[in-house]
């Protein structure tokens, strides 16, 4: 297929820029906002709030055989890839909840919109293995997966001090000024979260905009763009790579149906859709532009809006 891509990686890449909580002119931080695509804010989350969410995951890890017993740190015992980490007990965890309703998170992201902030409830856990790149996530956009509005920022938060080796986040500077991306299929890539999805991405030739990244420390908080092309760098060391994502919009907007239900929620949604579409002879590239549709309009998993949707799309 002429459409299959394959992963290219970018390496020494300029650093983020950092954008000060304390700017007195909260039009400085729109405007970088407005010029990058992205804020980085350094040191803004109570650090212990930060590490018990850590110490939460790696305690599950190590649960399940991944990581060395004795440990702070995420540090791989045995060879594994992402798709045999059983990721349900993380949903479970107290800490990782407590650390987004903390009041340092929810400061600074009033403090990044200029009004009142709304943090959803779609939580999600980011594990990246050591030298595990088919489950490598590759250039997108948020807003090609959610298109109820593209008001909404994602915000990115490292749960360890984490060097390039450990495999950060990339977002390619200016890139949201582009509008959306034709995303296409990453062939071997999949993804880890959803489980057996193949990949989609933006091809590395289409990529408008300059890529970046940084060291992070904990305590820092990335925001960015629904349109800001991101993608994760390869995990070299060997630590498990932990960080957190959620979805925030300002709280004057309608609530984002697919932003207010939990991960498992989502997994749950989308299991129940394709049993749907198979009965109905619906699979690969349709099934998945009717399940950015079915969630955008959030209603519930039927046999009617599977064919109501199928005759839209074909």
């Amino acid at each position: 297929m002429n459409d299959i891509q394959e992963v290219e990686i970018q390496e020494e890449l300029p650093p983020f820029h950092e954008v000060r909580l304390s700017i007195g002119d909260p039009a400085e931080i729109r405007q970088s906002f407005d010029e990058n695509g992205y804020l980085l804010f350094k040191g803004v989350l109570d650090r212990e709030t930060v590490l018990r969410a850590k110490a939460d995951m790696v305690d599950v890890l190590r649960r399940q055989g991944l990581v060395t017993e004795n440990t702070t740190d995420p540090k791989v015992n045995r060879t594994a890839t992402a798709i045999e980490v059983d990721d349900s007990p993380f949903y479970g965890l107290h800490s990782p909840q407590a650390l987004m309703a903390s009041p340092e998170l929810q400061h600074t992201i009033d403090v990044a919109y200029g009004e009142k902030g709304y943090i959803a409830r779609s939580l999600g856990f980011r594990y990246s293995m050591p030298i595990d790149e088919v489950y490598l996530t590759p250039a997108h956009q948020d807003y090609f997966y959610i298109r109820e509005t593209d008001e909404f920022r994602m915000i990115w938060i490292p749960l360890m001090d984490m060097e390039i080796a450990n495999g950060g986040l990339a977002i390619a500077a200016g890139s949201h000024k582009y509008g959306i991306f034709d995303h296409v299929e990453f062939e071997g890539v999949f993804s880890y979260s959803l489980k057996g999805r193949t990949q989609k991405g933006v091809p590395q030739s289409d990529v408008r905009g300059v890529w970046t990244s940084s060291p992070l420390a904990v305590g820092d908080l990335l925001m960015f763009h629904s349109c800001a092309v991101h993608r994760s760098l390869p995990n070299t060391s060997s630590l498990i790579r932990l960080s957190l994502n959620a979805l925030t919009y300002p709280a004057r907007l309608p609530k984002i149906w697919q932003a207010d239900r939990t991960t498992p929620e989502l997994q749950f949604f989308r299991n129940q859709l394709k049993q749907l579409c198979e009965a109905e002879g619906i699979r690969g590239e349709l099934f998945e532009k009717l399940v950015i549709e079915a969630m955008k309009q959030g209603d519930q998993p039927s046999r009617a809006l599977v064919v109501e949707l199928a005759d839209q799309f074909m």
